[in-house]
């Protein structure tokens, strides 16, 4: 079996790599003193410059910048002999593979050749679009203060705000929707980025509740550059309204509910997931239920089931309804640039925080095909909230480079 290898999670990496036992060299080993040796089950619970051998304990092939290694080889960060061209890199989302007949823990087992292989799989970083409805009404007391600033506050404070706290994890786009003065839809946007705390809050920090609820329109405006966003992951628009909305062409009385629905379904219709936080209590349940499931694709008369709304009366409730909407963006599905023998995918192993998942069990994994594993049920849940490490250890036989 090979090494177990972690990578910690934001929200979710895999790591498999394929070894064979008894193909790791002590080459440069006691150089590293007492860590040549130590007992290990992966790279990282060895000293810098090494590697967990096939044997469960911290070795090393070589040291950087000396001439262990063979023509044309290069010495790793983990103390690997590794072609020339090999390495790790790529952008969000990729992964990078190294194959070759003595890197990354390989060389030659007994009875045959052990492809050293290695399969890095970086975080899929979901991308989410904060549509704040900045219409008059959200100057109405909401708990201990107004439904303005409450909102504001949940999002934006600097050491609790869903913002602060995930601008790493989690692309946010920004825009506050109104309609005043014959502007309609009036948006006031912020671009998709990581990191983008600073952005939001010159926009949204500065505002102030005015004008009507276009919620269809405002969807509708903002849409396009959402779809225009290349980068890969789920992508999602996060609705936070106090109101019933109207349209541009009617702002009073509110009566824009069937235009608002239409346009959650063209959202999902064209891949982006649509979910309503309703802040206070004058939306009414049914528009919230219609919303949903126009957002996640499900008919309106629930006869395939109903989505989840969020209504919310305070800030506490706000907060969880943000949080279980954002964890839940994240994917479980993980994408192998390398591939999984079908045929044998059932002996390897996968790991979550160190607990075993079952192959094909509803909560444990799957290979959805050659090039991508799955994560099922509570597993799929767990990664979802907060940051976990997920695992596998495969007989290199089963684990390969991708497909031509």
């Amino acid at each position: 079996m090979l090494k177990r290898s972690l990578l910690s999670l934001l929200p979710v990496a895999f790591l498999l790599a394929a070894a064979c036992d008894g193909c790791d060299s002590n080459v440069a080993c006691e150089s590293f003193g007492t860590e040549c040796g130590k007992a290990c089950v992966d790279d990282f619970s060895c000293a810098d410059g090494m590697h967990c051998g096939g044997d469960g304990t911290c070795t090393a092939e070589c040291l950087q910048g000396g001439d262990e290694c063979g023509e044309g080889q290069t010495c790793s960060s983990t103390g690997r002999c590794e072609d020339g061209s090999g390495g790790f890199g790529g952008g969000e989302g990729a992964s990078t593979t190294n194959f070759g007949d003595g890197g990354n823990g390989g060389g030659t087992g007994e009875g045959g050749a052990c492809p050293s292989v290695q399969i890095t799989f970086a975080p899929t970083t979901p991308t989410v679009l904060l549509l704040v409805d900045q219409s008059g009404s959200m100057t109405e007391s909401f708990g201990n203060g107004n439904r303005w600033d409450v909102l504001y506050d949940t999002l934006m404070d600097s050491n609790n705000g869903i913002v602060a706290q995930l601008e790493d994890q989690v692309r946010f786009g920004f825009a506050l929707y109104t309609g005043q003065d014959g502007t309609c839809p009036l948006l006031s946007e912020v671009n998709i980025a990581l990191g983008n705390y600073d952005e939001i809050d010159a926009v949204y920090g500065n505002a102030g509740p005015l004008g009507d609820t276009p919620t269809g329109d405002s969807i509708t405006a903002v849409l396009p550059e959402l779809l225009a966003f290349a980068e890969p992951g789920p992508k999602a628009i996060v609705l936070a309204t106090d109101g019933e909305p109207d349209t541009c062409e009617v702002p009073n009385p509110q009566t824009g509910q069937g235009e608002a629905i239409a346009a959650a379904q063209a959202a999902f219709n064209a891949g982006v997931t649509l979910y309503i936080i309703a802040v206070g209590g004058d939306v009414s349940a049914q528009h919230q239920q219609d919303m949903a499931n126009a957002g996640t694709g499900k008919p309106l008369d629930g006869s395939q089931g109903n989505s989840p709304y969020y209504p919310a009366n305070d800030q506490s409730a706000l907060a969880n309804a943000f949080t279980e909407i954002i964890n839940g963006v994240r994917s479980c599905i993980l994408t192998l640039e390398g591939t999984v023998d079908p045929t044998k995918a059932g002996e390897g192993q996968v790991f979550l925080d160190g607990m075993e998942l079952g192959y094909n069990d509803p909560n444990g994994w799957q290979l959805n095909s050659p090039s991508e594993i799955e994560l099922l049920g509570t597993a799929c849940e767990t990664i979802q909230d907060g940051n976990h490490t997920v695992t596998g250890d495969f007989d290199c036989g089963i684990i390969g480079p991708p497909v031509e």
